[in-house]
């Protein structure tokens, strides 16, 4: 499905062959040299959460994609290997439930869980914390017993109420396996209509400045409610935020036929209708394309719009590869960027095709949630460090911030694969003189990923006099769209105190204003629960 979305990206991989790639690419350059002798590995694998012997055709049939590999089995390469738990079980469910043919409710645990389900349960809708894994194993629960009868009315809805919220706020891997809960529950037989109308009234209402992931992941979700919502913030959207989250979850539900006829009418008239425009237009040209390429029928009424209208700039969108000067800078850029692969494997144990492509499709893919999925796959492997090291030197040139559409895929890999070493580029990047807007903007929405409990002193307060003085002298949407991307960045450091004079200031963006009264609204054991 995603050689289908590549457009360029140059990668046929497929969800069989990135799990296998994971696992193998993580034994190979673990610590224990030991292990990477496969007899060595078959030998030491039965134990911990898998409880059989393997041989070393089993191995290498899981590592080469041959056969699939079961989920507990994946568990114990973290246990084996000393990986923080679920690096590689969150990641590989992702990639996994992303690249399915079609939606399904995953009724395969990782393993039995720790705790009875009604434990967790009662954990969940307490005052009680939640961390990611508990999360894990309760939707895990849920979805084996398919049938099951939640009392008293209204548990769904609390459940679903808390995950979001939680999820919104959530980073890397605690998001990830939130957001992973959320697809579960969202194709649950009975609560999965409940979930569906609490992510909808959330992207609406409290949770409006956060509504691109929660609509988005509507796309995994086959029910008719989940496509009337869907279509509902493409033709009346409740904020540009939601409006984006609705273009994206389109690829995979006009993929999975969830739309009819004349649902895909009203999503034709809604494209054709979008100018793709602003900081958060970028994947509206992107589904024409794609829309156009699966129902032919419709090409014209996509592609052939606009001819008596003024044109209008579009969103910042990857490089476009059929442009020489374009090419020519991502061709080096990831030369450069891929080159450091060397650097983690000097003997040569792995094959570098594959994450040379996932590079390749992490910085030139027009798809954002295809970029996505590829660098949370690197970022789950030893390539991590050395990989964001070169991305950031990429964005130590001045030649590439000049050039936004080259500059804003590897803000958005860095904000993946970024640590704590990368936080002073991001900070620079944010609020230097002679940055483009939209890089600014990108460079902003970082600071609420990488290390952002970074002690920053007075950075993030003079950031947003910066870009709250911008929005006044200006009053634009990427001015706009920075200034609440800021709030996101207080809320995940922490920073009450500059949160509480954003609520208060007269002068502030009303979206700002709303944002962080939300933040300062969120109960304590949620936001601690999203750390987890």
């Amino acid at each position: 499905m995603s050689a289908r979305w590549a457009e360029g990206a140059g990668t046929r991989l497929g969800r069989r062959a990135r799990v296998a790639w994971l696992l193998r690419v993580n034994r190979l350059l673990g610590e224990d040299i030991t292990l990477k002798s496969l007899p060595a590995f078959a030998a030491a694998f039965r134990g911990g959460t898998y409880g059989r012997e393997v041989s070393v055709s089993t191995v290498s049939r899981w590592e080469t994609g041959r056969t699939s590999v079961p989920w507990a089995a994946v568990r114990r390469y973290e246990e084996l290997l000393g990986l923080p738990r679920n690096l590689l079980t969150a990641t590989a469910r992702t990639v996994w439930r992303y690249l399915a043919p079609g939606p399904v409710l995953d009724t395969s645990p990782i393993a039995s869980a720790a705790r009875p389900l009604e434990d967790l349960l009662e954990q969940a809708v307490s005052g009680d914390v939640m961390a990611g894994d508990d999360w894990d194993q309760l939707t895990d629960g849920l979805c084996t017993r398919p049938d099951v009868v939640l009392m008293p009315t209204g548990t769904w809805y609390r459940l679903a109420e808390r995950l979001v919220e939680e999820m919104v706020i959530a980073d890397r891997l605690p998001w990830m396996l939130r957001f992973e809960s959320l697809n579960r529950l969202l194709n649950h037989p009975r609560g999965g209509r409940t979930v569906i109308a609490v992510c909808g009234e959330l992207a609406a209402g409290s949770a409006r400045l956060t509504a691109t992931e929660i609509i988005c992941a509507l796309d995994n979700c086959g029910h008719p409610d989940a496509a009337d919502r869907v279509l509902s913030e493409l033709a009346s959207p409740s904020g540009p935020l939601a409006h984006r989250g609705a273009v994206m979850a389109c690829f995979r539900k006009v993929n999975y036929r969830h739309f009819d006829q004349r649902q895909l009418k009203a999503l034709v008239r809604a494209l054709h209708d979008s100018s793709g425009a602003g900081p958060v237009g970028d994947q509206v040209d992107p589904l024409r394309r794609h829309l156009a390429t699966v129902h032919p029928e419709h090409a014209r009424a996509l592609l052939g719009r606009g001819t008596n209208q003024a044109p209008v700039r579009p969103a910042v969108r990857p490089v476009d590869s059929r442009l020489p000067a374009a090419a020519t800078l991502l061709a080096a850029a990831i030369r450069r960027v891929t080159s450091r692969i060397r650097a983690v494997e000097p003997d040569g144990v792995c094959d570098t095709s594959v994450p040379t492509a996932l590079v390749t499709e992490a910085l030139t893919c027009p798809v954002f949630d295809v970029r996505l999925y590829a660098a949370f796959l690197l970022a789950a492997t030893p390539y991590r460090a050395e990989l964001a090291d070169a991305v950031a030197a990429e964005l130590a040139r001045p030649v590439t911030v000049r050039h936004e559409e080259l500059a804003v895929p590897l803000l958005e890999a860095l904000r993946i694969l970024g640590d704590h070493r990368h936080r002073d580029l991001l900070q620079s990047l944010a609020v230097a003189p002679g940055v483009p807007h939209r890089v600014a903007y990108a460079a902003v929405r970082g600071l609420g990923h990488v290390a952002a409990d970074h002690p920053a002193g007075d950075f993030l307060r003079d950031a947003v006099a910066h870009h709250h003085a911008a929005w006044l002298r200006g009053g634009d949407a990427v001015s706009a769209a920075t200034l609440e991307s800021l709030v996101y960045a207080l809320g995940m450091a922490s920073r009450d105190d500059l949160l509480a004079e954003i609520r208060a200031g007269t002068d502030v963006l009303p979206a700002a204003r709303t944002a962080a009264a939300r933040w300062l609204d969120i109960p304590g054991h949620r936001r601690a629960s999203a750390l987890l």
